[in-house]
């Protein structure tokens, strides 16, 4: 098992998609904070505090880090794209088939590929984010007030978080490789369950605050929140945006991405130990 996960690790070093994968996410990490800078240079003061009134707060370097791991845009969604065809090369090679003839266990094949999955996204989802921080600190206060040893173990912990979204969405990229064994298939699978849970999550915020507003629609409000909060591709933009959690918060940003991550995996594996590789 050891040896099979090195092999796959060593194989994506070298392959040429990591390359560019790590070119893309420098490419945002350095436009991004670019353009903000020169957005603030063409603001006056009214226009910023209108602007953060609204809670449009990009022009801190805070913001711009934690806004970097979105899973629905630049980098995360490159990174998905190119390591679901990345996962793919071993069922057009014939590389799953060899790796079944030296006799390893079809689920010790998959538990590699999710391994070299999760590394790999994860790795260059880190390096643009410390990047565009890095840069952003150039023209940008970290945040509003000065950093202490509280905001520092926020962002430990909202790293933490980051991590398992993308542990669960390496869960999912490999689920859907491992079945439909087509990367152009998994690309849009994968886009579609995205749209659809980011379209959701955009409903049920619009239908929340319009409940709000009337009375005796606690309990309904309640539900709709906790759907919402369950749906990572909607908590995941609300990493990193406040300044604490609290044991709710927790509650929320460990266990829906460690059960869902659990879930796609034993299926995936179940399925893949079914499937025809001829």
């Amino acid at each position: 098992m050891g040896n099979l996960i090195k092999m796959d690790l060593i194989r994506a070093r070298k392959d040429v998609l990591l390359k560019v994968m790590l070119i893309v996410g420098a490419a945002f990490a350095l436009t991004t904070p670019l353009l903000y800078s020169l957005m603030l240079g063409d603001m006056d003061a009214e226009t910023m505090m209108v602007m953060e009134a609204m809670g449009v707060n990009q022009f801190h370097a805070k913001t711009q880090f934690f806004a970097s791991f979105s899973l629905s845009n630049n980098c995360g969604l490159v990174a998905t794209i190119l390591t679901a065809i990345l996962l793919c090369r071993d069922f057009s090679y014939g590389t799953i088939r060899n790796k079944i003839i030296c006799g390893h266990s079809r689920t010790s094949i998959f538990i590699s590929m999710y391994i070299m999955c999760a590394v790999v996204m994860w790795l260059v989802m880190l390096a643009q984010a410390l990047l565009t921080l890095g840069i952003s600190l150039l023209f940008f206060d970290y945040q509003a007030g000065a950093f202490t040893i509280t905001d520092f173990g926020y962002l430990m912990a909202s790293l933490g978080f980051e991590l398992l979204d993308y542990l669960f969405i390496a869960a999912l990229i490999t689920m859907l490789c491992a079945v439909f064994k087509k990367a152009g298939l998994a690309i849009v699978l994968y886009m579609a369950v995205m749209f659809l849970f980011s379209l959701v999550g955009v409903i049920l915020s619009v239908v929340i605050l319009v409940m709000g507003f009337e009375p005796g629609n606690g309990d309904s409000v309640a539900v709709l929140e906790f759907f919402q909060r369950i749906n990572i591709f909607q908590s995941n933009a609300m990493i990193g945006t406040g300044s604490g959690y609290d044991l709710e918060d927790v509650a929320y940003y460990v266990l829906p991405p460690v059960l869902f991550t659990a879930g796609l995996l034993s299926f995936g594996a179940w399925r893949f130990n079914q499937k025809d590789l001829k």
